[in-house]
């Protein structure tokens, strides 16, 4: 081989090695753009989920108010079973008036929970 032949070689390869680089760029071109793409449908997704998000947690109890309200039910319950607790007195009272009951019965009676009463 001659010099020339050598030089045409060298610049077919060159040549060859320049539109294949152009071809793989072009290539990375396109897959940058899908790329690109499903990102954006990635990133809107994103959007959708953090404004559902942004609702619940709008929505949520506090553990302070669930607190406070759960207070405020054992309070009003507290209420009621006093009240009831009042008309089992009476009746205990008026059945031990009647001779319904004994002293020792009424004592019983009067010593159950919620509201024990002990008598000496």
């Amino acid at each position: 081989m001659q010099q020339q032949d050598l030089r045409q070689i060298k610049q077919l390869l060159k040549d060859n090695n320049e539109i294949l680089l152009k071809k793989v760029d072009e290539k990375i071109d396109e897959l940058a753009v899908i790329v690109n793409g499903s990102f954006d449908e990635v990133d809107k997704r994103f959007d959708e989920v953090n404004g559902r998000l942004g609702k619940i947690e709008s929505n949520l109890l506090t553990k302070d108010y669930l607190d406070e309200r759960l207070a405020d039910l054992r309070g009003d319950l507290v209420v009621l079973t006093r009240k009831e607790d009042n008309k089992v007195k009476k009746l205990v009272d008026i059945l031990k008036k009647r001779d319904v009951i004994s002293d020792g019965e009424v004592k019983e009676i009067m010593s159950m929970e919620p509201f024990a009463q002990l008598f000496v």
